[in-house]
This record gives structure tokens, sequence and C-alpha cells, in this order.
């Protein structure tokens, strides 16, 4: 099942995730006076949401891994046939799903790139809301289709969250995947996933190249908010 749920739930019941979104926040902020009134300054301060939690001191591990899959059209179902895998070797059964920022999901519903519009409107199917910005709980089975929806609104649209976290509930681990089709583990406090794993699942450790163009620039990938 897939759950809506506030990030201020997440920020009052995950504190590993939290941090995480903390130092991102914290890491991104700008002082510049520019932010400091008007319109402009409310939507700036109002989408770092975590800037003033406190972080928990937890220790995390980052690693990349990837797979060879240069079939844009069918990658987001191979990624979680392996992504569920592993996690359920883990003994990983929930996850929360959250951005970095407090910014819409969909942040350029117009844009008309057709995988783009398949993913909005099964996004749309959950939240009923386009311009959903809170969080998601989700069982295992759920994760291909918020795979899906994640996968392309970073990589085709600019405008929103460029971080969309994927949370195990007994907080040990967390993932996103990036534009190119990396994921980026995060495992909480000690390591847990061990190389014999990752080549179980024709996972490599590696960087984030793009796999799916012969080119630097990415296909249907725009950016338009306000």
């Amino acid at each position: 099942m897939i759950k809506c749920i506030t990030r201020q739930s997440v920020f009052n019941n995950y504190p590993a995730i939290t941090s995480v979104i903390v130092d991102i926040q914290k890491a991104m902020f700008d002082t510049d006076p520019l932010f400091e009134d008007g319109d402009d300054g409310e939507w700036y301060t109002i989408m770092h949401d975590a800037i003033n939690i406190p972080h928990n001191g937890i220790k995390n591990h980052y690693s990349v891994i990837s797979f060879h899959h240069s079939d844009i059209s069918t990658f987001t179902f191979e990624l979680s046939e392996k992504l569920t895998k592993l996690l359920t070797t883990l003994n990983v059964s929930e996850l929360i799903v959250v951005a970095d920022l407090k910014l819409s999901f969909i942040g350029n519903p117009d844009h008309k790139y057709p995988p783009f519009q398949k993913v909005l409107k099964k996004f749309e199917e959950i939240t009923q809301d386009l311009k959903y910005k809170e969080a998601f709980k989700i069982d295992l089975k759920d994760l291909q289709v918020l795979i899906e929806i994640a996968f392309w609104i970073v990589r085709c649209d600019a405008s929103a969250p460029a971080y969309i976290y994927f949370s195990d509930v007994n907080e040990r681990i967390a993932f996103n995947i990036c534009k190119s089709g990396g994921i980026h583990l995060i495992e909480y406090g000690k390591e847990i996933v061990f190389d014999e794993q990752i080549n179980d699942m024709y996972f490599v450790n590696g960087s984030c190249e793009e796999q799916f163009s012969t080119s630097s620039k990415i296909e249907g990938r725009i950016l338009n908010r306000h």
C-alpha cells in the first residue's frame, strides 16, 4: 500500500533520514539578502523546512552502485527488480519516500515529454494533487511504481527536488536515484551492504555515468518553475 504522510511526521519519527535532509538543506541554504524579504524569501524559507532540526550525530556511509542497462524504456523495471531482491535480503519491508526540499514533486506539470507525462498520471492517481510536496510510506511491493516516478522526475524535471530518498523504516539504509540512473546508497551507522550482495544482484560499485545516450545532454530534461 502507498500511504501519503506529512514531512513533519517523517521528521518526528525517522531521525536518520531527517538528519540526511538536515545536512543537505544546511549545505544548500543561501543567506543572501535576496531571500530575506517578499514572496521569494518566504518560498525559500518554507522549502528549507528541516534547517533548524538538530542533527542526530549518526555517521553515515555513502556509496554508489549501478548496473549496465542501456534501454531506458525498461530500466526502472529492471532496477526495481534488483533493488527489491537486495532489500529483501536485508529484511526491508517498508520504506519512507521523501524529498530533500519541501517542493512539489512535480515541478513542471506542463512538460510534454511522453515518459514524464506517463509518470505524472501515476503520481496524480496516488496523490490526487499534482502540487503534492509531502512524503510517502510504501510496502516493498509498491517499490516499482515509486522508482519509475522518482527516476523520471529527477531525470526530466530540473525544477523538481533533486533528491528523492527511499529510506528503510527501521533506519538502516536509504538510497536515491540520480538522473543518470546511479543508485546512491546511504547506510546509517554501520555498513550492511557487502560486495557479495552487490555482485549477486549484478550491481557494480562505481560512479554516475550517462548510459542512455551518446551525448551529455539528457533528452526530455527541462527547467521551468514559476
